[in-house]
């Protein structure tokens, strides 16, 4: 009953099929809700799934019976429906491509059996492209499983105008941003950002605070710099905001500490921040910041304290892998549930790292966990990646044969891109891009 499903859904999720239903694209409701647009793909899976549709206009005529909107009109719903198919691939595979095909050349009253589906092409986990041929004598078993194939290709592009380690890396509009870090001159300031349309990095508007080991995330089109180490050698509570839009820099609420080495996500429109450095000791605390209100506020403290951690968003949950806790590199891997905050159950466990490790370049593919580089307990640093089905890390070829660490890494798009560091033979200045093509094969059965 539709009452029944609606009781199943957050207000966050009511938010957003609210405007779905009114024709707001992905970015328009990243805007409108201060989350990025792979959150917003992220919810409005998980509404597909709750309440049984497959299509923005199945959902929005959702939100109409259950009274969450007026009626619309169906052209409106239509040409919104077509433009959202283009830019979200999640649409196209909420369900089996064989039933799909199969129910709409039904409601033409035709009798349309498959002679197999050929092949298919998923890029960067994201785009699946079917290619099929339709006759009246041969029909697929859709119970068959289709199988994939990995390709892995590591790019390299032109590296930082700057060489420096400890630098902050983030993404927006499809740039990625480095800010500060250590270069040979020492602390820096330096702000670049690179287009991987035009190939080319641009030199913006300078820092005011120089900093390293500190973390950049972006909410509502601004990129926060929180923290960071002084060219003094102690942390700072410093927390520096940059407007893209108009390349200037400003100061924001401080921390409630001085702290580098710090584990750093943006989540639903705040910050997350867990451990880092404190001046004296490697710490596990926790801070929201609300942009709402200009506000920190302190959170269930981590299991364990550490510092150089990597930090990642998957769908409602947030990753803190790895660290250092000042005697070692750890393996744990700790998932904070931000839905659960200020409650016991507001950490669980996730599978360990396959040895100690920080220092490293973290981001999210497809809700898939790649870690570049680090530094180790053990040797093996190559690249690895978990997906949240998994329950064990996978090993991935590596851009370099050495060591790399200290490192930022970005998503731009379907691309992975990994900047920055160091290695055994000082700082390293160059930038690679990834890019993991799945086929997948359809068996043919006739």
């Amino acid at each position: 009953m539709p009452t029944e499903k609606t009781n199943e859904l957050s207000d966050r999720e009511l938010e957003i099929l609210k405007l779905v239903a009114t024709g707001a694209s992905n970015k328009e409701i990243a805007q409108k809700s201060f989350i990025t647009q792979n959150t917003v793909k992220v919810h409005v899976r998980n509404i597909f799934w709750k309440i049984g549709v497959t299509s923005r206009t199945e959902a929005a005529m959702y939100a109409v019976r259950i009274g969450l909107v007026e009626t619309v009109s169906s052209q409106e719903l239509s040409q919104d429906e077509s433009n959202q198919r283009l830019d979200n691939p999640e649409l196209q595979s909420e369900k089996s491509n064989a039933s799909t095909l199969l129910k709409s050349k039904g409601a033409n009253n035709r009798i349309v059996k498959y002679i197999g589906l050929l092949g298919g092409l998923i890029l960067l986990f994201a785009v699946l492209l079917l290619i099929y041929d339709l006759t009246n004598n041969n029909q697929v078993n859709s119970t068959v499983q289709p199988t994939s194939t990995p390709r892995v290709q590591w790019f390299q592009l032109p590296g930082l105008p700057t060489l420096r380690s400890g630098l902050a890396v983030t993404s927006y509009e499809n740039q990625i941003y480095a800010i500060g870090g250590e270069n040979p001159e020492g602390i820096c300031n330096i702000t670049q950002k690179y287009d991987p349309q035009a190939n080319q990095w641009t030199n913006l508007a300078l820092k005011p605070t120089p900093v390293t080991d500190s973390n950049a995330a972006v909410i509502g089109g601004l990129i926060y710099v929180p923290g960071g180490k002084l060219a003094t050698g102690l942390p700072t509570d410093i927390m520096e905001i940059y407007d893209p839009r108009t390349d200037r820099w400003s100061v924001g609420s401080p921390l409630p500490k001085p702290l580098s080495g710090y584990a750093l996500v943006a989540y639903e429109g705040r910050l997350f921040l867990f451990g880092g450095w404190d001046g004296s000791q490697v710490v596990k605390v926790g801070y929201v910041f609300d942009s709402r209100n200009n506000s920190w506020s302190e959170i269930q403290t981590m299991p364990t304290a550490r510092s150089y951690a990597g930090a990642v968003v998957v769908g409602e949950k947030i990753y803190i892998i790895g660290g250092w806790d000042g005697n070692q590199a750890l393996s744990v891997n700790e998932v904070f549930l931000p839905d659960y905050a200020g409650v016991d159950s507001s950490w669980v466990q996730a599978p360990s790292l396959p040895s100690g490790r920080y220092g490293m370049g973290i981001t999210n593919l497809a809700d898939i966990i790649f870690i570049i580089g680090g530094i180790g307990s053990e040797d093996n640093l190559t690249s690895i990646a978990l997906s949240s089905s998994d329950s064990n890390w996978g090993q991935l070829q590596s851009p370099l044969q050495s060591d790399w660490a200290f490192l930022g890494a970005a998503t731009v798009g379907t691309r992975l891109y990994a900047l920055g560091g160091e290695t055994q033979t000082g700082l390293y200045d160059q930038m690679w891009s990834y890019q993991a093509i799945f086929t997948i094969t359809f068996p043919i059965i006739r």
